[in-house]
């Protein structure tokens, strides 16, 4: 349940797609040298990843070789990768959707909206409960999308969590499968969001359902 994700903030110790076009005047070139480009740097990239199945949660995802597994990050994530030196972590929380809808749905909570997709559900109120734990420096960016096929949002802010001096910069996607809601997760100090950025999204765009 949503509810399980009160510490998903709180225990981390310090704290859409791929699109290869934002990199300056790479891409400027005739469209031939461009797909080849493009087509140079997703293996480059394939290269330095490993495809994750987690069997419980029925998705797959990319993470990048140099994370590792952490058990520590969220104790309700069925993934958990770290990597303490680039300050770059990614969880992902799965719950069903039946099981969210008539959570929040019931007399006593009364927050789901028929009139929204659960993905919008589920994504309203994961940030509602987040915004109760940390200080955002402004109103996080929301971009529908779609990842493989699937209903996503993306979300990406800055904030920050008492006891931590650095400023934190999130980017989640709200993803809605077949049977189960999604929230991937990743995170890194603001001033390494730029580093960060293209292996975050890469990871975001990899995420799928078992096959």
């Amino acid at each position: 349940m949503v509810t399980k994700n009160s510490g998903i903030i709180i225990g981390i110790a310090l704290f859409s797609f791929v699109t290869f076009s934002s990199c300056g005047g790479m891409f400027s070139k005739g469209a031939s040298d461009s797909t080849a480009i493009k087509a140079a740097i997703e293996k480059a990239l394939a290269a330095d990843v490993t495809e994750i199945t987690v069997d419980s949660g029925g998705y797959m995802m990319s993470i990048p070789k140099h994370l590792k597994v952490a058990t520590t990050l969220n104790e309700e994530a069925s993934l958990q990768y770290q990597d303490i030196y680039k300050e770059l972590y990614v969880i992902v929380i799965d719950e069903a959707k039946t099981d969210f809808i008539k959570t929040f749905s019931d007399e006593s909570i009364n927050e789901y909206d028929d009139k929204l997709t659960p993905e919008k559900n589920y994504r309203i109120v994961q940030m509602k409960s987040m915004k109760e734990k940390l200080t955002m420096k402004a109103e996080p960016t929301i971009k529908k999308t779609t990842i493989n096929g699937l209903d996503a949002e993306i979300v990406d802010f800055t904030g920050s969590v008492e006891g931590i001096e650095s400023d934190i910069y999130y980017k989640l996607a709200f993803v809605e499968g077949t049977k189960q809601m999604y929230m991937v997760m990743t995170w890194t100090l603001d001033s390494d969001k730029n580093a960060n950025m293209e292996e975050i999204d890469a990871m975001i765009a990899s995420f799928k359902l078992k096959k």
